[in-house]
Parts: C-alpha cells; structure tokens; sequence
C-alpha cells in the first residue's frame, strides 16, 4: 500500500475495494494493489472519503478538493471551491454518504457539499485564446508608425524586431469566465524550445532574452477550467533582424574588401618587383657601355699598336729572310683578325636588338654571318619556332639575344659538320630558348668551373640570365654536344606583363648611331 494511514475503505458495485490513506488512493484488485496519487490526477494525496454514483464514478474527497475517478475511463476531474464546494478541505470526521435520491453529501471543515452527480456538467466551452500584451524590457509597446506596432498587438499577423529588442514579453489569456482561476495555457517558441511549457492562471506572461537572429514562431494554447484545451490557439510569427555587422551585405562588403586589399597587396608587390628589375636592367646596360668603352680604349688601341709595330718591324727588315716574312706577316693577319674580332665583340655589346622586333630573324642572321665567317666543315644552322608569337620588352630581347648570340658562338666553333638548332617557345607559362649543337662537348669537369673561368665561351651566361629573372641550364656530353636552355616566366618576359620604363622607352626610341654616340 502507499501509506498505513487509512482514512476511508469503499467497496464498489463491480467489487473492488478502494482504500484512501493519508498518502495516496489504493485499488485492491485480487492480490494486486495499484495507486493513484496528485501526479496521476488526483486532488491531493491525502483521500478522506470515497463514495460511487450510478454512472460508475468514484467521488474522492480529499484534503485540497472533490475528485471524480470514472472507472471506465480511468480519468480524473477534479472540483474546487470555485466550482460551487463549500470549501476545498473536506476531514474524515463524518463518513461521506448518498440519500435515497442519489444526493451525495460530503462534510469539510467549511461545511457540508451536497450535490447530484447526474446533474453535474462540465463546461464544454472551447476558449478563445488572445495575446493582451507585448512587453519590450518590461514594459508595454506603444502604437504608433515609429513603433514595432503598428495596430494592437492582438491583430498583428507578424512581428519583426531587431537585435536592439533584447529582452520582450508577450501576456496571453483563455477567453473562459467560468473559473476562470482553474484555467489553465501551454506557450513555446519554435526555433528555440522544443517542447510545450505549461503554466496555470497566475503565470499568464513569457519572456524571451537574447534571441539569434533569424525566424520564430510564439504559440500558445489555453483550456477552460474544466480542462478543454484550445488545441489550435494563436501564434505570432517572429523575425529577429541581426546587427549590421552581421548582415550578408556587410560581410560581402568585408569579403570584397579583403579581395581588393590583397589584390592591392598583390598589384603593389608586383610594380615594386618591375621596379626592382627595371633598375637592374638599368644598372646592366650601364655596366654594359662601360665595358663596351673599356673595350675600346683598351684592346683595341693595344691591338692598333700592335698592328703598327708588325708594320714598322716588316719595313725594317725589307732583307730579312723569306721564312722570316712570312712569320711576320702571318702575325700581321692574325693581329688583323684579332682586331676585327674585338671590334665585333664591342659593336656586340654596344648593339640592341631593338629594332629587331623578330627575335627569330635576327637569330637567324646571326647564324647566316657565323656560318659564312667559318672555315672548313659548315654545320647545318635552323631556327624553330613554337607557340604564338608575343612581343618581348625590348631590353629584354636584347638580353635574349646577346645569350643566344653568346651560345651561337661557342657552337659554331665547335661543332662538327652535323646540325645546330634554336629552338624559339612561347609559352602562356614561360619563355623558352634552347641552342644545341652536335659538337666535341664539354668536359663535365670544365662545365662545373664555366662561371669561374669562363671555357667554350660560356663566362657570365648563367649570371646574365639571373640578372633578367631567368635560368641557364647547361648540358653537355663529349663528343655528343652540348645544349643551352634559357627560361624566362611569362610575366617577366612578355611586354604585356610589364609597364615600360623611362630607360626603356628611351632605348626603343634610340637609333644604333645615338646608342654609338652614348657608348662613346
């Protein structure tokens, strides 16, 4: 049992025995004993009395009102002072009983309730439930254009509030008069609570704080006093705006903002690399005509003067033997050679490819002279080119061409009587130059000392190449040939990738006589 305390035993119609305690109601069924308590339904734990009507209901007075238990349904409705009781706590001190008319009589301590159980009829009013109030920080929302309400807020279709509304309130009520203390509502946000939250009479009011932005619905439901719910009731949907520094525009702005920074970044990076490579351009033509002048006024002069002493010495020795001629003169011509050579090789370095806007042509004329100035075998000599054709800063396709130039003449001068190829590639990645030949090759011991002593004419060729941005690579093998790659990134090499220079623009608009006159 659920207490030892035992205010009441009732035995019924159908032959269950009822025990009412001081701690819950007992149904004794066989060797079974099953409880009811206020969680179940009952008024109050504490049952007094216990009686049975025609209906099949058990009546159940208990210390806090009048419970009615239908055995067939096994439901509980529960009465109240406000119902028509004479007073909610009934005692134990007069045992409950029926007249013969079926009138129940159930003494308290505020008297005695008397009443027909037939002629007792719950209120099968379906209440209207309304919202009567809406709160921001506790207090009510005037009407008006500048406020969120627009009308009262119990015609409202729709509220939007902003993140500023931290804190608001909505009051709700059943539209149920009868008992109106007994009745009874159930509210939820959806999109925040999951569940219902039921409250009675006296809590008539939920409050909201501190919602994320986004969309609401607010629902309640209310029931009259004798427990019929509005099932439908009312609801309100709700938009809760963000801040706007949390608004798609403002963080699309932020992004756009981010991009143009970083682009800006990006833009400022690059000029500043051209400018860089701009001066070094600029600082290699200048070191470039000093050694173009130095050239001049040193090997040529010394080769001038060489020239005249062979002159003077085969005057002076107009008796001297044949062989002794023929030495001399043979010293003669070389000395010539030499000269002409070594103003070649200033003019050289002194020449721009400028004006030759086809990097391959002039590749090719270059090739056409090295090959008529040859003697004995001639290699064969041909000039490829790959990729659409895209103009080369100038300074740029000077340098190329001073490279090519360089690796032309080592070629031709020790290659067999086989092939010599220049392979020209425009590329959307990279520029590229490649210069093979079939020759003796290079030692690879010789190769590995090319930058600090300058055999097969290959000195200064991978500094150069750094000097523009570029790389040289150099492969060889003995008796096989040997091969010069040059590779340039497209956005170095290519005039679209870059802003031309005052130095460049000064160069291109030079003639070979002022490049002369300025070398000089």
């Amino acid at each position: 049992m659920s207490s030892n305390r035992v205010n009441a035993i009732y035995v019924d119609t159908s032959g269950t025995v009822w025990i009412g305690t001081q701690t819950g109601l007992n149904k004794l069924e066989g060797e079974n004993i099953k409880a009811y308590f206020r969680r179940d339904g009952l008024a109050h734990d504490d049952v007094v009395g216990l009686l049975e009507d025609a209906g099949r209901n058990l009546w159940i007075s208990t210390s806090n009102g009048l419970s009615k238990l239908n055995l067939v349904a096994n439901t509980f409705r529960n009465y109240y002072a406000e119902d028509g009781l004479a007073g909610n706590q009934f005692t134990s001190w007069g045992t409950p009983s029926t007249s013969d008319r079926g009138e129940m009589f159930f003494g308290g301590v505020d008297g005695i309730t008397a009443f027909c159980p037939e002629r007792v009829i719950d209120n099968p009013h379906v209440p209207p439930v309304v919202i009567t109030s809406f709160k921001i920080f506790n207090r009510p929302v005037p009407i008006g254009a500048d406020s969120v309400l627009k009308k009262d807020i119990s015609y409202v279709d729709s509220l939007t509030l902003t993140y500023k509304d931290s804190v608001f309130s909505f009051e709700f009520a059943a539209l149920s008069y009868a008992n109106s203390r007994m009745n009874r509502y159930r509210y939820r946000l959806e999109g925040l609570e999951p569940g219902w939250n039921e409250v009675d009479s006296g809590q008539r009011l939920a409050t909201y704080t501190n919602l994320d932005r986004g969309n609401y619905v607010f629902r309640v439901q209310g029931s009259n006093s004798d427990g019929v719910w509005n099932e439908q009731g009312v609801s309100l949907p709700i938009l809760v705006t963000p801040p706007w520094w949390k608004t798609i525009w403002f963080r699309a702005m932020c992004a756009a903002v981010v991009v143009f920074l970083v682009a800006a970044a990006y833009q400022l990076r690059m000029q500043q690399m051209r400018h860089a490579f701009e001066m070094t351009l600029e600082a290699r033509v200048g070191e470039r005509t000093r050694i173009a002048r130095e050239l001049h006024d040193t090997l040529l002069q010394s080769f001038h003067g060489l020239l005249l002493r062979f002159q003077t010495v085969s005057h002076l020795l107009p008796e001297s033997p044949s062989e002794a001629k023929q030495r001399l003169d043979s010293a003669i011509a070389h000395a010539a050679a030499a000269i002409t050579e070594g103003r070649n090789a200033v003019q050289g370095l002194r020449s721009s490819t400028t004006e030759k806007n086809d990097l391959a042509l002039a590749i090719s004329a270059l090739g056409a002279e090295l090959a008529a100035d040859g003697s004995g075998l001639r290699p064969a000599f041909h000039v490829a080119v790959e990729g659409e054709t895209r103009e080369l800063h100038p300074i740029l396709r000077d340098e190329i061409y001073q490279i090519a130039a360089e690796a032309l003449r080592n070629a031709f001068r020790h290659a067999h009587a086989g092939r010599i190829e220049v392979e020209i590639r425009y590329d959307t990645e990279q520029f590229r130059l490649r210069v093979r030949d079939d020759g003796k090759g290079i030692d690879p011991k010789v190769l590995a000392s090319q930058g600090r002593e300058g055999h097969y004419g290959l000195r200064g060729m991978p500094e150069r190449a750094a000097l523009i941005g570029g790389k040289l690579v150099v492969s060889s093998e003995v008796g096989a040939g040997t091969e010069v790659e040059l590779r340039l990134p497209a956005r170095i090499a290519y005039a679209t990738f870059r802003r031309r220079s005052w130095l460049s623009r000064r160069l291109a608009s030079k003639t070979p006589a002022q490049s002369e006159e300025d070398a000089s």
